[in-house]
């Protein structure tokens, strides 16, 4: 089930009332099972898969805390499985291309086909909020959980089951310890967040794609000013799906009495590459700093040491993201550039940098970020470097006109400048702000829902992974 779909209004104003009127042993019952209606409505193939991942951390989880003289051996087995999951069904077949394509090098027979799994939708997140529980637990930063059905609905809450944002034990597990009731607060802060997620995902992510599709497909035929506004709108298309979804997400949980975690904090008015991975995709750059990089070593070891664990943590944050050399070159892009300004930063080099005025640094620091979105959207590196020559070279060539893209680009910009700059919270109390706040969100919900009646709005981005 998707949340840009009838199907998820129907489904929400069937769940809420049946959901608040109970009490607080069935209201886990009413998450779990249509937690799990929600995951089989997608693909009910995977419900499987995702019940063993369950098992095998919960049961595992426990050995670890219980035979403290194994606990490194039942941590490592519970890992290595949930990985073993998400590497099978994501990157077996770029394993083995990466493998046959050696082969090829020397003379060998580099022929070879795809097993072609299909992705599990949700399989990035769901393993990865496993591992983290089972770390945890290991670090003794966590005690296991004893009820199975507390455990399952940690991995399975649907708001935030397949894209996120990654939750940890600790935040999520003790909400649903608690009896939930509606309440007004919580219901007018939700919706406006749900709103919020809609106008980013429907009306500007929805509708980008049939602009810079084109462009992407056949970059060879364009103007390179077409080429760059293809490349900057894919920047906003990434960021309004994604964003959108966690929106969505936190206000459902929101709605429902529950506390999701903020996981985009306007990022693309950060003034470094360093800032911009702090307010992306906020639960994954956590993890991977606490899973990854700390596991590396993190700064306690030498500088250049220091300097690779943090270029392998975000490569690995961008093979994260996709089985294809073009995320393996978004990663390392991301790692060069984080890594350069921690070597400027080190040495006493920040200071005439940050003197430089921000607009040009956030200029600065978007313009890396779409370099990175060249490759991330491109089919393949051939793609890519094409794009990016023609860019480069002032190529001429086909322009293409992007309609009203501009407009809720702009009135998105302009209410996130007013968030960064700390204004918002002034015409937030004014009284045509709070008459205008309900029909704002009624208005949004009802297009949207009208929309989804005529047409498929694209599944969200981030479900590929």
């Amino acid at each position: 089930m998707l949340f840009n779909s009838l199907h998820f209004y129907v489904f929400s104003f069937i769940l809420l009332p049946i959901f608040f009127l109970s009490n607080q042993k069935n209201q886990k019952w009413i998450l779990l099972i249509s937690s799990f209606y929600f995951y089989a409505c997608l693909k009910i193939a995977f419900v499987p898969l995702i019940l063993f991942s369950f098992v095998v951390t919960y049961f595992g989880t426990l050995a670890v805390e219980k035979k403290q003289h194994q606990k490194f051996v039942w941590m490592s087995l519970v890992v290595l499985i949930n990985a073993g999951i998400l590497v099978l069904f994501k990157y077996s077949d770029f394993l083995r291309s990466i493998y046959f394509d050696s082969k090829g090098i020397f003379g060998f027979n580099s022929d070879y086909s795809k097993l072609g799994f299909i992705l599990p939708l949700g399989i990035s997140f769901y393993t990865f909020q496993a591992i983290a529980y089972t770390v945890d637990v290991y670090r003794g930063n966590l005690k296991a959980e004893n009820s199975f059905i507390d455990f399952s609905l940690f991995l399975i809450f649907f708001p935030q089951l397949v894209a996120g944002p990654i939750m940890r034990a600790s935040v999520l597990i003790p909400q649903f310890k608690s009896l939930k009731r509606f309440n007004v607060e919580n219901f007018s802060k939700g919706m406006g967040q749900i709103a919020l997620g809609v106008f980013k995902k429907t009306m500007i992510a929805d509708q980008i794609p049939k602009y810079i599709d084109p462009i992407y497909g056949h970059p060879s035929e364009y103007h390179f000013i077409s080429l760059f506004i293809a490349v900057f709108f894919f920047a906003i298309e990434i960021y309004c799906d994604f964003a959108g979804y966690s929106d969505i997400a936190i206000g459902i949980g929101k709605v429902m009495g529950f506390d999701i975690p903020l996981n985009f904090r306007r990022p693309f008015f950060a003034a470094s590459s360093s800032e911009l991975w702090r307010r992306w995709h906020i639960s994954l750059s956590t993890w991977l700093r606490d899973y990854i990089y700390i596991s590396l070593g993190g700064n306690k070891v030498s500088i250049f040491r220091n300097y690779i664990n943090l270029f392998l943590t975000m490569l690995i944050g961008g093979i994260w993201h996709g089985a294809n050399w073009t995320f393996v070159i978004w990663g390392a892009i991301c790692g060069v550039s984080v890594s350069i300004e921690k070597y400027f930063m080190d040495n006493g080099y920040n200071t005439p940098f940050e003197k430089i005025p921000r607009p040009i640094r956030v200029i600065y620091t978007f313009l890396i970020f779409m370099l990175g979105a060249l490759f991330f959207k491109s089919e393949n590196f051939t793609s890519a470097k094409i794009m990016l020559s023609r860019i480069l070279n002032f190529e001429d060539g086909k322009i293409s006109i992007l309609g009203y893209l501009f407009i809720p680009t702009l009135i998105l910009f302009f209410i996130e400048l007013l968030e960064e700059l700390g204004l918002d919270e002034d015409y937030k109390q004014s009284q045509i702000y709070k008459f205008i706040r309900p029909i704002l969100i009624t208005a949004i919900l009802i297009v949207s829902m009208f929309e989804y009646t005529i047409t498929t709005s694209p599944q969200f981005y981030y479900f590929q992974f």
